[in-house]
């Protein structure tokens, strides 16, 4: 149970306590009661409504959110209940009386925008003095895009407007990973939880284990502050920060193609935002005691809910902690992650949130390997090459921030926010993929050794006033946001080589690192941003989206070893434009054309002048599905976008900007419930090839580590209706194809893998356990072998197959 819908304060508990307590008046709901005086301008004022066939507890939030009205109920009498679609201008009366004809509930209005919804038994139900039924304040479940979703379909999302827009209004690819189905999939890392997404590629998860870093539409979106974002907003500095722990994630809403009149300085493929769980208006207790594979121990927990009486204060408290080794030998997988959270909301139209965060990872960085050390054999997949007590990856990060919204009585809504992020980073390991393993089974090594510091500090300020001109409504968003980053990076390399024996284990030599000479930088930058975007709706049908954004930047980076100093300043105007056709029976095409940019840093060989930005256009086309009646939503899109000013590299390592990268592509998704069926499904076709480079043979290649093909199905079914109640079984299959090496004439051949899920609700069975769940999850179930790599030197193994069982309690 939990609360949405236009007044989302839980101050009006009290009042909605005194309104339940006056009693229902209640009929037959396809002949309603009519509602007392007092409240008969509520139930008769008109709205505009379009809310779609849903299951009930979804069509009764979207009523919630487009007429006002607080909804109370219980959540079981909503269950099993699909309401028919809602179109047009109507009462609120009305409007619930045709969402509730299929069912046989009872409704009232009792008063101050608030409306009761009981069953057509009541009997049992507490009553107050004067004999009528009383229920505690419930409200409908949130629908907005910062809600817990029930599911695998989300409603809304904030990623593609930067406001709470439905997916299907909106004219780009959106796709939204929710916590349900993060916690099915047993997704350890935020790469994990995007592995059933489309257009989406990712390393090893002997990598993704310490940072993110992802291949969106052919593109690296995750180097630093390119594409990975929090609540809307630039993450980390650098993309060795540490990743995001999907454990304290909502939600994580990937938005594919050039995004930068959004998000300014953004990779053109598009970008991964990451919403946090944030504090709740009804208690929420959830304890997980998980044991797998390489002796994994994880405590997790999840509390929430109001501090005061009156709900002015609310909290969430979200922690993990890790002990477990790894498939590599002598490799920890150690984490500890605590966020804090707080809610102030004096009144329904102001509200303040307070989020943090601190994060330690231990284990130990995943060296990169020769193409042909891999393929050979001689390297097995679980092979520690590094040096006891040298070989290391240590990551500390803290965040701090809050998120400011007003209402004010003119409509116009201001939403500030803010945070800061630092992140400390050791990191130490032997190369290994600097000459080829001898005949003989020996890996010669070179010690790395880095130590870094970066921070970042961000703001986003932003209006956003809707009303009526010229025969549309309007939806105006214009703000300021502000980025500046700041990466310190101590590098040392070993003096001198130590070797291997990959037979018998023996290290010859030390890691010898040369702490005289540092190979690192020093480098800080500025971004600020403009922008302005106007929503434009047609008689509930036809939507127009406009906006554009003006980014200045600045950056300055220091080499330790040259001492030379590189000063660059850019700006760029980007912008976007879409359409999107809503059809009652649920199909919305739409088409859209947007931009990107990206500042470089260094020095053009061939002009002598500073880098250009590298500069992004797409054009995409593309159809939503939701079919009536239905918790499903079908995409499919197509897409071309190209990236010019590339740097690429001669073999002599001179910088060109003359390279280009031409992707196009289409992508199908399928997500959502039927019934006690969840579903989750993708296909991608990326045609991402490289048109011009300094390097010749280039010319024509699949970009390295994105796959032409990849497929992946994803499903559970709870066998409730055969007679198993509580029991839950699942299962996936992904496929990933071959993928290219643009500096090689090897690819990298592809693999298909098959995940599986069982999960049973012990309460079902005996009610003296009711709140333990118990759930089994094995990844890479037939512990197939394979390996992904960004180049010839730059390769990984993956994780075998791994096996974990949760104990879940919640009340």
């Amino acid at each position: 149970m939990g609360k949405s819908g236009h007044n989302k304060g839980s101050r009006t508990r009290s009042s909605a306590l005194r309104m339940l307590m006056a009693g229902v008046a209640v009929g037959a709901v396809g002949v309603a009661a009519f509602p007392p005086h007092s409240v008969y301008a509520q139930a008769q004022r008109t709205y505009n409504f379009n809310i779609e066939s849903a299951p009930l507890s979804r069509a009764l939030r979207q009523f919630s959110m487009q007429s006002g009205v607080q909804i109370a109920y219980e959540t079981a009498i909503a269950s099993n209940v699909t309401a028919p679609a809602i179109k047009g201008q109507m009462s609120s009366q009305d409007a619930l009386a045709m969402l509730l004809s299929r069912t046989n509930l009872r409704y009232s209005f009792t008063g101050d925008a608030a409306v009761t919804i009981l069953g057509a038994e009541s009997a049992g139900l507490p009553t107050d003095p004067n004999g009528s039924t009383m229920l505690a304040p419930i409200v409908a479940e949130g629908g907005g895009a910062y809600d817990r979703v029930e599911g695998y379909r989300a409603d809304s999302s904030s990623s593609g407007t930067k406001s709470d827009t439905p997916i299907i209004e909106t004219p780009q690819s959106i796709s939204v990973v929710t916590a349900d189905q993060i916690t099915n999939q047993g997704a350890g890392s935020l790469a994990d939880s995007l592995t059933y997404t489309p257009g989406i590629s990712t390393q090893s998860g002997g990598f993704s284990r310490m940072v993110d870093d992802f291949m969106i539409r052919g593109f690296n979106s995750a180097s630093g502050n390119t594409g990975t974002l929090r609540d809307g907003m630039k993450y980390q500095s650098n993309v060795y920060d540490g990743g995001q722990e999907p454990y304290g994630l909502e939600r994580v809403e990937v938005l594919r193609g050039a995004s930068s009149m959004l998000y300014g300085q953004v990779s053109p493929g598009g970008l991964v935002n990451g919403i946090s769980k944030r504090p709740t208006d009804t208690p929420l207790h959830e304890v997980n005691v998980e044991y797998g594979s390489y002796d994994k121990k994880q405590v997790s927990a999840d509390f929430g809910g109001p501090i005061d009486e009156e709900g002015v204060f609310s909290y969430r408290l979200t922690g993990l902690y890790r002990n477990a080794d790894n498939w590599v030998g002598n490799t920890k997988d150690d984490k500890v992650y605590i966020a804090p959270a707080v809610t102030w909301r004096p009144d329904d139209t102001t509200s303040l949130t307070l989020l943090g965060s601190y994060q330690h990872v231990d284990t130990g960085f995943a060296p990169p390997y020769l193409l042909t050390d891999v393929t050979s054999g001689k390297l097995p997949r679980n092979a520690y090459t590094g040096i006891d007590g040298f070989d290391t990856y240590q990551s500390d990060t803290y965040t701090a921030g809050g998120i400011f919204e007003h209402e004010f009585d003119s409509g116009l809504k201001l939403r500030s926010a803010a945070r800061y992020f630092q992140a400390d980073v050791t990191w130490n390991y032997m190369m290994g993929n600097l000459t080829p393993i001898s005949a003989s089974g020996v890996m010669t090594r070179l010690a790395s050794a880095r130590s870094e510091t970066s921070y970042g500090m961000t703001a986003d300020n932003s209006l956003e006033y809707k009303f009526d001109a010229l025969g549309a409504e309007h939806t105006v968003l214009g703000g300021f946001d502000f980025y500046r980053r700041s990466y310190d990076s101590h590098r040392y390399r070993g003096g001198s080589y130590s070797t291997l024996d990959l037979a018998t284990g023996i290290n010859t030599g030390g890691p010898n690192v040369n702490y005289a000479v540092d190979r690192g930088s020093d480098s800080i930058g500025n971004q600020y941003g403009l922008y302005l975007q106007d929503q434009i709706k047609f008689d509930d049908r036809l939507i127009l989206l406009l906006g554009g954004r003006q980014d200045w930047s600045d950056s300055s980076s220091k080499s330790y070893q040259t001492g030379k100093v590189t000063d660059q300043t850019d700006s760029a105007f980007t912008g976007r434009a879409g359409l999107v056709y809503l059809f009652d029976n649920g199909l919305a095409p739409y088409a859209s054309v947007s931009q990107s940019f990206l500042p470089q840093v260094g020095t053009d060989y061939l002009t002598g002048g500073a880098l250009k930005p590298n500069e992004g256009l797409q054009y995409e086309v593309g159809l939503r599905y939701q079919p009536v009646g239905t918790n499903l939503q079908f995409t499919a899109a197509a897409y071309d976008l190209n990236q010019t000013n590339v740097v690429s590299y001669s073999s002599t390592g001179n910088a060109y900007q003359y390279g280009e990268v031409h992707s196009r592509g289409v992508e199908l998704e399928a997500r959502g419930d039927f019934g006690n069926l969840g579903l989750v499904a993708a296909y991608s076709f990326t045609d991402a090839k490289i048109t011009k480079s300094a390097k010749p043979a280039e010319v024509g290649e699949q970009v390295a580590l994105v796959p032409r093909h990849s497929f992946s199905l994803w499903s559970d079914y709870g066998l409730d209706d055969l007679g198993l109640a509580g029991v839950r079984i699942g299962g996936g299959v992904r496929y990933v194809g071959e993928t290219n090496l643009t500096d090689s004439t090897s690819n990298v051949p592809g693999y298909v893998l098959v995940d599986a899920m069982a999960s049973l609700d012990l309460g079902k069975f005996d009610d003296r356990f009711d709140g333990l769940d118990l759930k089994l999850n094995a990844r890479n179930l037939f512990d197939k072998e394979y390996y992904t790599c960004v180049s010839s030197d730059g390769c990984r193994y993956s994780e075998p197959m791994t096996i974990s069982a949760t104990l879940s309690y919640k009340w």
